[in-house]
């Protein structure tokens, strides 16, 4: 199992589905945009769920992901909810450039993006320290920490396989 985060934004989702097709696997990803009619309504949306909801949600993922066990998890949270990943990885990259990213898919200015984005990453970040305890500043339970600026979605769709590949060589012997 492999868990991808990272901010909105960074490519979690474009590389969690390349690396599953490149390898076989099945991609496990859930996402509150699943729920609502535009991306800016993300914000207002879990602002009013209840936390049972999310609770409920982030239970689903974990679920699906242990019962296919070999598969890519795309998730702010799957790193620190899937303990038994294999490989866990961060992704990152500035502000300017996931907001440029996002707002091909949102009907927003870049700059309005960019100020959506610091809400929703600010938002998901008290959120899950509340709920989980969980601090999306603390990466020391990743083993792979990659900026998507610098490499396209191939390369780090061959940094991760790699890395996957090698720390577990015997489930590909």
């Amino acid at each position: 199992m492999i868990c991808i985060s990272g901010y909105t934004g960074s490519g979690k989702t474009t590389v969690g589905a390349e690396l599953a097709k490149d390898l076989g696997l099945k991609h496990v990803n859930h996402s509150y945009k699943d729920y609502v009619k535009q991306h800016a309504d993300v914000i207002k949306f879990k602002r009013q769920s209840d936390p049972k909801f999310v609770k409920q949600f982030d239970r689903e993922i974990v679920l699906e992901a242990r019962k296919s066990k070999n598969c890519v998890v795309t998730s702010w949270l799957g790193p620190w909810m899937l303990r038994e990943a294999s490989v866990k990885v961060w992704l990152n990259a500035s502000l300017d450039v996931r907001a440029k990213r996002v707002c091909k898919h949102v009907n927003l200015s870049v700059k309005e993006t960019r100020n959506y984005i610091t809400k929703k990453d600010r938002l998901n970040k008290l959120y899950w320290k509340k709920i989980y305890g969980v601090d999306l500043e603390d990466h020391s339970n990743f083993d792979i920490e990659i900026n998507t600026e610098n490499f396209t979605t191939k390369q780090v769709v061959a940094i991760i396989a790699a890395v996957s590949i090698e720390k577990d060589k015997k489930k590909f012997e």
